[in-house]
Protein backbone atom coordinates (compact mmCIF):
# COMPACT_ATOMS: atom_id res chain seq x y z
CA UNK A 1 0.00 0.00 0.00
CA UNK A 2 1.41 3.50 -1.11
CA UNK A 3 1.54 5.86 1.96
CA UNK A 4 0.17 9.18 1.29
CA UNK A 5 3.68 11.13 1.44
CA UNK A 6 5.09 8.64 -1.29
CA UNK A 7 4.20 10.74 -4.31
CA UNK A 8 7.41 10.82 -6.03
CA UNK A 9 7.91 8.35 -8.99
CA UNK A 10 11.98 7.09 -9.15
CA UNK A 11 12.55 4.62 -12.08
CA UNK A 12 14.70 1.02 -11.28
CA UNK A 13 16.56 -0.06 -14.45
CA UNK A 14 18.21 -3.88 -14.25
CA UNK A 15 20.29 -4.81 -16.54
CA UNK A 16 20.58 -8.92 -16.45
CA UNK A 17 23.25 -11.24 -18.52
CA UNK A 18 21.34 -13.50 -20.93
CA UNK A 19 21.83 -16.48 -19.17
CA UNK A 20 21.11 -14.94 -15.66
CA UNK A 21 17.55 -13.76 -16.86
CA UNK A 22 16.20 -17.36 -17.88
CA UNK A 23 17.71 -18.97 -14.92
CA UNK A 24 16.29 -16.07 -12.95
CA UNK A 25 12.58 -17.61 -14.31
CA UNK A 26 13.75 -20.98 -13.68
CA UNK A 27 14.92 -20.67 -10.07
CA UNK A 28 12.36 -18.56 -8.89
CA UNK A 29 9.11 -18.41 -11.12
CA UNK A 30 9.72 -14.46 -11.10
CA UNK A 31 9.18 -13.16 -14.51
CA UNK A 32 10.63 -9.89 -15.07
CA UNK A 33 9.77 -8.10 -18.35
CA UNK A 34 13.12 -7.22 -20.01
CA UNK A 35 14.24 -6.44 -23.72
CA UNK A 36 17.40 -7.56 -25.12
CA UNK A 37 19.97 -5.30 -25.94
CA UNK A 38 22.95 -5.45 -28.14
CA UNK A 39 25.36 -6.55 -26.29
CA UNK A 40 23.09 -9.58 -25.11
CA UNK A 41 22.26 -7.88 -21.83
CA UNK A 42 18.03 -8.31 -20.44
CA UNK A 43 16.97 -4.57 -19.82
CA UNK A 44 14.07 -4.47 -17.44
CA UNK A 45 12.27 -1.27 -15.84
CA UNK A 46 10.43 -1.29 -12.79
CA UNK A 47 9.30 2.31 -10.82
CA UNK A 48 8.66 2.45 -6.96
CA UNK A 49 7.46 5.45 -5.40
CA UNK A 50 8.81 7.27 -2.28
CA UNK A 51 8.71 10.94 -0.44
CA UNK A 52 12.57 11.08 -1.60
CA UNK A 53 15.48 9.30 -3.19
CA UNK A 54 16.33 7.55 0.01
CA UNK A 55 13.26 5.91 0.95
CA UNK A 56 13.06 4.87 -2.74
CA UNK A 57 16.14 3.29 -3.41
CA UNK A 58 15.26 1.30 0.36
CA UNK A 59 12.49 -0.53 -0.94
CA UNK A 60 14.48 -0.97 -4.68
CA UNK A 61 17.13 -3.18 -1.96
CA UNK A 62 14.42 -4.78 -0.79
CA UNK A 63 12.99 -5.65 -3.42
CA UNK A 64 15.75 -7.06 -5.20
CA UNK A 65 17.34 -8.86 -2.15
CA UNK A 66 14.07 -10.63 -1.68
CA UNK A 67 13.31 -11.50 -5.53
CA UNK A 68 16.61 -11.02 -7.27
CA UNK A 69 19.82 -11.65 -5.53
CA UNK A 70 19.66 -15.12 -4.74
CA UNK A 71 20.59 -15.55 -8.96
CA UNK A 72 21.81 -12.37 -9.71
CA UNK A 73 23.90 -11.47 -6.67
CA UNK A 74 25.25 -8.28 -5.26
CA UNK A 75 22.99 -5.45 -7.37
CA UNK A 76 26.17 -3.23 -7.48
CA UNK A 77 26.18 -3.61 -11.49
CA UNK A 78 22.64 -4.54 -12.33
CA UNK A 79 20.47 -2.49 -10.77
CA UNK A 80 20.23 1.57 -11.00
CA UNK A 81 17.81 4.13 -10.11
CA UNK A 82 17.96 7.82 -11.34
CA UNK A 83 17.32 10.83 -9.78
CA UNK A 84 14.17 12.55 -11.50
CA UNK A 85 14.57 15.65 -8.79
CA UNK A 86 18.17 16.36 -8.75
CA UNK A 87 18.62 15.29 -5.07
CA UNK A 88 21.74 13.57 -5.37
CA UNK A 89 24.54 16.51 -5.33
CA UNK A 90 27.70 17.29 -4.01
CA UNK A 91 28.95 19.35 -0.93
CA UNK A 92 31.02 19.39 1.49
CA UNK A 93 29.10 16.79 4.07
CA UNK A 94 28.58 14.64 0.85
CA UNK A 95 28.77 10.54 2.07
CA UNK A 96 29.23 8.04 -0.62
CA UNK A 97 27.50 5.29 1.28
CA UNK A 98 24.06 7.08 1.82
CA UNK A 99 21.62 5.54 1.36
CA UNK A 100 20.48 9.01 -1.37
CA UNK A 101 23.76 8.65 -3.42
CA UNK A 102 23.58 4.78 -3.65
CA UNK A 103 22.54 2.25 -7.18
CA UNK A 104 23.50 6.13 -9.27
CA UNK A 105 22.52 5.67 -12.84
CA UNK A 106 25.13 7.09 -15.23
CA UNK A 107 23.87 10.27 -16.18
CA UNK A 108 23.59 10.86 -12.24
CA UNK A 109 27.11 9.88 -11.90
CA UNK A 110 28.73 11.78 -14.96
CA UNK A 111 26.74 15.00 -12.96
CA UNK A 112 28.46 14.42 -9.88
CA UNK A 113 31.92 13.80 -10.82
CA UNK A 114 31.73 16.93 -12.51
CA UNK A 115 30.40 18.90 -9.37
CA UNK A 116 32.92 17.45 -7.06
CA UNK A 117 35.56 19.09 -9.36
CA UNK A 118 38.06 15.98 -9.02
CA UNK A 119 36.85 15.16 -5.81
CA UNK A 120 34.56 11.81 -6.92
CA UNK A 121 35.64 9.06 -9.44
CA UNK A 122 33.44 6.00 -10.46
CA UNK A 123 34.07 3.43 -8.00
CA UNK A 124 35.50 0.35 -9.70
CA UNK A 125 36.28 -2.63 -7.18
CA UNK A 126 34.12 -5.78 -7.38
CA UNK A 127 32.02 -5.24 -4.51
CA UNK A 128 32.08 -1.48 -4.27
CA UNK A 129 29.54 -0.29 -1.40
CA UNK A 130 28.58 3.12 -3.35
CA UNK A 131 28.05 4.40 -7.00
CA UNK A 132 31.27 6.31 -6.32
CA UNK A 133 34.32 6.99 -4.91
CA UNK A 134 36.35 9.64 -3.31
CA UNK A 135 40.20 10.47 -5.07
CA UNK A 136 41.30 12.98 -2.50
CA UNK A 137 40.86 13.05 1.09
CA UNK A 138 37.61 15.60 2.77
CA UNK A 139 39.24 18.40 4.31
CA UNK A 140 39.19 18.64 8.11
CA UNK A 141 37.01 21.52 9.49
CA UNK A 142 36.91 23.26 12.70
CA UNK A 143 34.11 25.01 14.38
CA UNK A 144 34.71 27.85 16.70
CA UNK A 145 32.68 27.45 19.29
CA UNK A 146 34.27 30.26 21.53
CA UNK A 147 37.55 32.08 21.57
CA UNK A 148 39.35 29.03 23.51
CA UNK A 149 36.63 25.77 22.56
CA UNK A 150 36.69 24.61 19.38
CA UNK A 151 35.07 21.23 17.65
CA UNK A 152 36.28 18.79 15.22
CA UNK A 153 34.87 17.51 12.29
CA UNK A 154 34.37 14.41 14.00
CA UNK A 155 32.60 15.87 16.96
CA UNK A 156 35.62 16.52 19.40
CA UNK A 157 36.08 19.58 21.57
CA UNK A 158 39.24 20.47 22.58
CA UNK A 159 40.12 23.58 24.68
CA UNK A 160 42.72 25.70 23.16
CA UNK A 161 44.97 26.67 26.37
CA UNK A 162 47.78 29.15 26.13
CA UNK A 163 50.81 28.55 27.77
CA UNK A 164 53.69 30.78 29.07
CA UNK A 165 55.91 32.52 27.16
CA UNK A 166 59.37 31.51 26.38
CA UNK A 167 62.04 33.99 27.78
CA UNK A 168 63.94 33.61 24.58
CA UNK A 169 61.41 34.26 22.11
CA UNK A 170 58.58 36.14 23.64
CA UNK A 171 56.11 34.23 22.25
CA UNK A 172 53.51 32.42 23.87
CA UNK A 173 52.45 28.64 22.51
CA UNK A 174 48.85 27.55 22.57
CA UNK A 175 48.54 23.97 22.73
CA UNK A 176 45.05 22.12 22.44
CA UNK A 177 43.45 19.92 25.27
CA UNK A 178 40.93 17.39 23.89
CA UNK A 179 38.06 17.15 26.32
CA UNK A 180 35.42 14.66 27.05
CA UNK A 181 32.79 16.84 26.73
CA UNK A 182 30.30 16.88 23.81
CA UNK A 183 28.14 19.92 24.55
CA UNK A 184 29.47 23.29 25.08
CA UNK A 185 27.75 23.66 28.06
CA UNK A 186 29.14 20.81 29.62
CA UNK A 187 33.01 21.55 27.84
CA UNK A 188 32.98 24.83 29.67
CA UNK A 189 32.20 23.20 33.06
CA UNK A 190 35.21 20.53 32.53
CA UNK A 191 37.36 23.45 31.91
CA UNK A 192 36.87 24.96 35.00
CA UNK A 193 36.49 21.41 36.48
CA UNK A 194 40.00 20.60 35.44
CA UNK A 195 41.20 23.93 35.56
CA UNK A 196 42.63 24.51 31.85
CA UNK A 197 42.28 28.54 32.16
CA UNK A 198 44.28 28.85 35.09
CA UNK A 199 46.83 30.56 33.76
CA UNK A 200 44.91 32.34 30.97
CA UNK A 201 44.39 35.98 32.62
CA UNK A 202 48.28 35.15 34.12
CA UNK A 203 48.88 35.20 30.49
CA UNK A 204 47.71 37.94 29.41
CA UNK A 205 48.83 39.80 32.00
CA UNK A 206 52.42 38.72 30.59
CA UNK A 207 51.10 39.99 26.77
CA UNK A 208 50.80 43.51 28.29
CA UNK A 209 53.72 43.67 30.27
CA UNK A 210 56.20 44.69 27.75
CA UNK A 211 53.47 47.96 26.76
CA UNK A 212 53.11 48.34 30.27
CA UNK A 213 57.46 48.91 31.20
CA UNK A 214 57.68 50.58 27.40
CA UNK A 215 55.18 53.22 28.76
CA UNK A 216 56.84 53.75 32.05
CA UNK A 217 60.21 53.94 30.48
CA UNK A 218 59.37 56.66 27.96
CA UNK A 219 57.49 58.94 31.41
CA UNK A 220 61.00 58.62 33.26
Amino acid sequence: MMKLNDFQKYDVTLLIPYEKYFELIYETKYLLEARLNSDRIFVAQKSFFGCNRRTAVSKASDWYNKALKKVLGHPHDKMFVNDPCGEVVYDQGFVCTDLRNKYLDDPTIDRLIKEAGGDLGREDTKTPAASVKRLRKRRKQEVQLTDRLIQSSGGTIYYKMTELCDSKTGRSKVRKIKLASKSLIKAKKEVVRRGLDRFENFADTKELLPLKLSTSAKAA
